[in-house]
């Protein structure tokens, strides 16, 4: 994928983070994993737990907030502090790394400032994407999952010094991640999540290590809480390097006989949209598709490359799978927050709209039960 491309997707990782580095109740999860993979009758999600999902998705959208927290991964530890604020005009966010390479992110809504002090650069622009990974959005609307995830309650823990429950989304194949949530009982913010592979075995946790509230009623900036203002290119000191994206302009949808599609769908997930974009940096033109099962998502990009290039690796780094394929002179590339079989189906059977429902498509081995995508 060209840089231009990969500008904004490195933007919105810059700053993911946080979830403990113990594997508290990972066996019960890893079981849980197992016998719900392996089963003909799907389990029923429990009701409870569907409903602290709904709370925990409020209270991260309308609570102030501020804490620091970690993100681990393999041997990649990242620190991050955080600021979060709801306002009459949508919701505000200062993210600075506390480790690695300083950087800093300063969020209104989807409107963007990321900031690289060593390199002198900073990125302004809208990116929706772009959010701590304990924002909690990524769970709305959990009574949709329960077609793809066994939503259950996992019983009670602790974390940073507050008692919470702990909520596990277990997934019904091999074709996405499991999750585990500890919502905090009092005010049901989300203080961990740990991600899990096909085999229950952790692989990726975000978890706070402190928390703390703003006093209700309490509007007066102070040290402890500031505002959150933006910068603009103009107030940017010199000497930095300066890239706006400019406001985002409404991306121009496909029709269906246009572009590419994945055909048939991976089961659980589906198209979300089809649309047109430009590459900031280049100014070329690249089909951009999202492929969600309402939890995880992959992003897929075609782009004229007749001269194929080397994959930045970068994503990968983030916990992001990658695959690439080269029909002719088009690159595919797929890349998302879910299992590498997933992605490269996902890859495998990009094709182009017009021979969806070919014989070709039909022939798809995804069509099949029990062979190679199920």
């Amino acid at each position: 994928m060209t840089r231009g491309i990969f500008l904004g997707l490195l933007c919105s990782l810059t700053v993911i983070g946080a979830v403990e580095a113990d594997t508290f109740e990972s066996g019960t999860f890893q079981a849980r994993v197992l016998l719900v993979a392996d089963s003909s009758v799907q389990p029923v999600s429990e009701p409870g737990a569907i409903q602290l999902l709904n709370e925990m998705t409020q209270a991260m959208e309308k609570t102030d907030y501020a804490g620091t927290y970690v993100h681990l991964r393999g041997d990649q530890i990242d620190t991050t502090k955080l600021w979060h604020r709801a306002t009459a005009n949508g919701q505000q966010e200062r993210l600075q790394t506390m480790s690695g390479e300083p950087r800093e992110v300063i969020r209104h809504g989807n409107h963007c400032e990321c900031e690289w002090p060593l390199r002198k650069e900073v990125v302004f622009g809208d990116f929706p994407s772009v959010r701590s990974r304990l924002s909690g959005e990524r769970f709305e609307q959990p009574e949709a999952l329960d077609a793809n995830y066994h939503i259950v309650n996992l019983g009670l823990s602790r974390l940073a010094d507050r008692a919470c429950h702990l909520v596990g989304l277990v997934p019904r194949d091999q074709f996405r991640y499991g999750y585990k949530l500890c919502i905090d009982n009092e005010s049901r913010l989300l203080l961990r999540m740990s991600i899990y592979n096909d085999q229950g075995r952790p692989i990726e946790h975000d978890f706070f290590t402190e928390i703390h509230f703003r006093p209700q009623g309490d509007t007066t900036p102070s040290q402890d809480w500031p505002d959150i203002p933006m910068d603009t290119p103009q107030t940017i000191p010199p000497g930095y390097k300066v890239v706006e994206r400019g406001q985002s302009q409404p991306a121009e949808p496909l029709t269906p006989e246009e572009g590419w599609v994945v055909s048939p769908d991976l089961p659980g997930y589906k198209i979300k949209s089809r649309v047109w974009r430009t590459n900031p940096v280049t100014g070329h033109r690249f089909e951009h598709m999202v492929v969600t099962d309402g939890l995880s998502t992959a992003s897929v990009f075609v782009e004229d490359m007749p001269q194929p290039k080397a994959l930045d690796p970068d994503a990968a780094k983030y916990g992001m799978n990658i695959a690439v394929r080269q029909v002719g002179p088009v690159r595919l590339t797929v890349i998302g927050d879910l299992p590498m079989a997933a992605v490269e189906q996902i890859c495998k059977h990009t094709v182009l709209a017009k021979d969806a429902n070919t014989e070709r498509g039909e022939r798809n081995p995804m069509q099949t039960p029990n062979q190679e995508a199920r």
